[in-house]
């Protein structure tokens, strides 16, 4: 495809493309073929997946095992000043898909005009610092970058491997959207004729590679038709800086057409019929059984490759309701208790994943370095009996009906809000869960909302409990999940907003939020000390066991549904968005056979 643009001298000869420090990129299993279009299928606008998970180019990476840290954008590193500073070697001679060098400039142009401009960015990133005076980004040289912390940043590593859609910005082409560098009156006549409200929307909707076809990039493909179309269209990038082991530039893969369908049951049904190359997003576990049946196997002409899950279907528990009487409930650990031990998680497993789960206490996962096989074997048991003893305890007495009530004396109702899935037996799932809760007498019902409002509503404090999942490797990264960090800290919203918001809104940490987060503070601290780092994580991880701030149901398996003419996928995959799956895999060399 490049030789023919190279012949046409519409490029340069592809040595003059690659950078002097190429990354070298060894094939799973052998050197592909050049060519083909990837098949996908989407429903949402962000389902061409280019800017993370089949785009995941960060400074530093995790390795195909998920586990270890490696050099990405940065061909090295180093740590000194007790983890406040980090100085990153860049490989030199990397191009922007323009053709324009890619340097510390837009590293630089990155922290000073986007995260330290209050109008685009309101919120200081907390992975850097509470302000900018707690992170300071240098330019030692055009291929040597600075990041000089006054804390120790002992996270800064794993963060890099999970921060990549904004740590670099071409200063080339976005500063003409900019109000430093352009009329702030031009740019916003420009928003106005584009159709936005100002000058900041416009800005982020240009810095958007997913579907702004002009927006230069460093990732493998390059959108060509972008959202709303029916198909979404990528190409790859010509300027790409990776090569295989023989020194082919990469990625080989020519195209990825991914086609809007209107749900996930359809999805199922084009990927069963051999529409699709390469896909998990969206694929049904519960269809197991279908797509492996020889018929439809060999009529589709794929394979299906079955993984452990690794974040967990779960019920969050809001630590600090709106309404007292149920606020003393959530924060007695007895109730938290008898909530998971009604669950019979084995049942769950035969009746809706045929067998293709596991019951889950959703502590973390065992791919995670903090893992401990105890985390997961707590209060994880089916005993209805003691979950009502437990409930007798707390003064939550059946009535006629059998239905329990509040030691108010008002009846027992709730509402278990659940986030809409992308697919596979949740809504079946919460429905069940209920059903385990009102046998031993307690009246829930199950709503289900739009995205937008579930997260909204959780997010404010507004729902008590609420289905969705607990990510299981690398929490610590962020941490948002398993201490209250923020209002996104799904089990203690308000709590979190306090911690974000620096007491200004939200609510005071009770002490036993306060451990989490003194724990996760101290961690953050911790560079080069990892046996301390693992025994504060390990810390955090074991409250969350005994104390139960999230009910777990299930890791549920994931299928990937793989054409035969489809190479170079590995046998073992962690599905995870910490992973950025299967960006941690580098799609970029997957290959299609020549000739199919």
């Amino acid at each position: 495809m490049l030789a023919k643009r190279v012949a046409r001298g519409e490029l340069p000869p592809v040595a003059e493309r690659l950078p002097k420090d190429v990354m070298v990129v060894e094939p799973v299993d052998e050197i592909g073929d050049y060519g083909g279009t990837w098949r996908r299928m989407a429903i949402l606008r962000s389902d061409s997946l280019l800017g993370n998970r089949l785009g995941y180019e960060g400074l530093l990476r995790w390795d195909r095992t998920g586990g270890s840290i490696v050099p990405g954008v940065a061909k090295s590193w180093t740590v000194s000043d007790d983890g406040r500073t980090y100085v990153l070697h860049l490989r030199e001679g990397i191009k922007w898909s323009d053709s324009q060098p890619f340097t510390t400039d837009d590293f630089i142009y990155w922290y000073e005009d986007e995260v330290c401009n209050e109008e685009l960015t309101p919120i200081f990133p907390t992975w850097l610092g509470e302000s900018p005076d707690d992170c300071r980004v240098t330019a030692l040289s055009p291929y040597i970058l600075e990041f000089r912390f006054s804390k120790p940043n002992g996270l800064f590593p794993e963060r890099l491997c999970n921060t990549i859609y904004g740590i670099y910005s071409p200063r080339h082409y976005l500063s003409k959207f900019h109000p430093k560098y352009t009329d702030r009156a031009k740019l916003g006549a420009e928003a106005e004729e584009e159709g936005y409200y100002d000058w900041t929307s416009y800005y982020r909707a240009t810095r958007n590679l997913t579907e702004n076809p002009d927006m230069p990039s460093i990732r493998p493909w390059l959108i060509k038709q972008p959202p709303p179309a029916a198909q979404y269209i990528a190409e790859r990038n010509p300027y790409y800086w990776k090569v295989d082991t023989e020194g082919n530039q990469l990625p080989y893969i020519d195209r990825i057409v991914s086609t809007v369908v209107q749900n996930p049951e359809v999805l199922n049904l084009k990927a069963m019929s051999g529409e699709v190359d390469m896909q998990a997003r969206y694929i049904d576990p519960s269809k197991f059984t279908l797509f492996m049946e020889p018929r439809n196997r060999e009529h589709g002409n794929y394979r299906v490759q079955v993984d452990s899950g690794d974040d967990s279907l779960c019920v969050f528990l809001n630590q600090y309701s709106k309404d007292p009487e149920m606020r003393a409930l959530l924060q007695d650990r007895r109730f938290r208790i008898a909530l998971s031990l009604a669950i019979n998680r084995e049942e769950v497993v035969e009746l809706l994943y045929d067998g293709l789960a596991t019951p889950s206490r959703a502590v973390a996962a065992p791919s995670d370095p903090y893992w401990l096989s105890r985390f997961g074997e707590l209060h994880i048991e089916y005993d209805p009996d003691q979950a009502n003893r437990l409930l007798d305890e707390l003064g939550l007495k059946r009535g006629r009906d059998g239905t329990r009530r509040m030691p108010s004396g008002k009846p027992f109702r709730q509402v278990l809000y659940c986030y809409p899935s992308e697919g596979g037996a949740a809504s079946d799932l919460w429905t069940l869960v209920t059903d385990y809760w009102r046998e031993v007498g307690l009246d829930f019902v199950m709503k289900i909302d739009a995205r937008s409002i579930s997260v909204m509503r959780v997010s404010n404090g507004n729902s008590d409990f609420w289905g969705y999942t607990q990510g299981g490797i690398h929490w610590a990264v962020n941490g948002g999940g398993y201490v209250p960090l923020s209002s996104w800290s799904y089990f203690a919203p308000l709590y979190g907003r306090y911690v974000s918001l620096n007491g200004e809104e939200g609510v005071p940490l009770s002490a036993e939020m306060q451990r989490l987060l003194d724990w996760y503070r101290e961690m953050e601290r911790t560079a080069g000390d990892r046996e301390r780092k693992l025994e504060l994580g390990r810390k955090i991880l074991n409250q969350w066991a005994e104390e139960v701030y999230v009910v777990g149901i299930v890791r549920q398996s994931q299928l990937t549904i793989i054409s035969n003419r489809f190479k170079n996928v590995p046998g073992k995959i962690i599905h995870s968005w910490m992973l950025y799956t299967p960006g941690y895999c580098e799609p970029e060399q997957f290959f299609i056979e020549a000739g199919e």
